[in-house]
């Protein structure tokens, strides 16, 4: 485990779960909940109606519930949101659902048109809703640990790629997923839908991007792409988007430097982030702020073993 991911949690004594969150948690229940009844109550040979029926208002009371007794659940989202595995436990009810499909292969059970339908459905939907609860987890926890006031803030544009050119490969290579799904899925392999969805899931965040949930100054004059946001803080490096925070703890980062073109955070050979110098207004100020924040940091470690 990394050590930002084994940082403290700061206590927060009263302070209530944010309303996004829990309606965020109770919706993901729900759809868990719900998801469970409509597959028993296909097996149990119930009517379409009597299942189209209980869905809806099974995720509506769990939703409510959440709503009302979420506050019990405080810190939670911090709690999740601090270890990469704790995020991925967020996937282990699509994945269960989705396991589902490969029953009959181990069980005497004849899977219906129904049922696999009902399936897919549910893998695809808790799938999307998990990654918006591992993300909103992730960035509450990476706001907890970094509340102090950070030495040095400036844009991020990329120097690696120019002229939009991560966009279009991730484009092109989501547009080959889809379509490869799509042939798998006609010569009759259900691996196809995997493929379909995925490719699927990264063209609607390609997609997004480029429209409303992204800020409109995103993209620079030079038509490169901007990022995001860095901030140095003492709990390491934070990476911020509009839909998206991420921590890199200062242990994770081998060093910092300044060349003629670019400020780079060396962090191995394909995870260097390399900024584009010319974007940032004063290169050698944020160098300054990022030197003091490893700085501090390496104060507190000392202080902390010497106590």
């Amino acid at each position: 485990m990394a050590s930002h991911e084994r940082r403290s949690i700061p206590e927060r004594a009263g302070e209530e779960l944010d309303i996004g969150f829990k309606a965020a948690i109770g919706f993901y229940l729900g759809i868990i909940v719900a998801g469970l009844a409509t597959v028993a109550g296909i097996m149990a040979d119930a009517s379409t109606a009597a299942v189209l029926a209980t869905a809806p208002s099974t995720m509506t009371a769990v939703l409510v519930l959440a709503l009302i007794f979420g506050d019990r659940l405080r810190n939670l989202p911090e709690r999740i949101g601090r270890s990469r595995g704790r995020r991925f436990g967020c996937y282990l009810p699509a994945v269960a659902f989705a396991s589902m499909l490969a029953v009959p292969a181990f069980v005497p059970l004849e899977y219906s048109a129904r049922l696999t339908t009902v399936t897919i459905a549910f893998t695809a939907l808790t799938a999307v809703v998990a990654v918006g609860v591992a993300r909103m987890a992730r960035n509450r926890y990476v706001a907890a640990v970094t509340a102090d006031e950070p030495t040095a803030t400036w844009s991020w544009q990329n120097a690696r790629f120019h002229d939009g050119v991560w966009d279009i490969l991730t484009t092109v290579g989501a547009l080959l997923l889809v379509a490869g799904g799509l042939v798998t899925i006609y010569t009759g392999r259900t691996t196809g839908i995997w493929f379909l969805l995925y490719g699927g899931f990264w063209l609607f965040m390609q997609w997004s991007e480029r429209n409303d949930w992204f800020e409109a100054d995103s993209w620079g004059d030079a038509g490169r792409a901007t990022a995001g946001d860095l901030r140095a803080h003492e709990a390491g490096l934070v990476f911020d988007r509009a839909y998206q925070r991420k921590l890199v703890p200062w242990d994770a980062i081998d060093d910092v430097r300044l060349t003629d073109d670019e400020l780079v955070i060396e962090r191995g050979r394909w995870l260097d982030i390399r900024c584009d110098r010319s974007a940032i207004d004063d290169p050698e100020s944020v160098l300054e702020g990022i030197q003091r924040a490893r700085e501090r940091a390496e104060h507190s470690r000392t202080a902390e073993f010497t106590d």
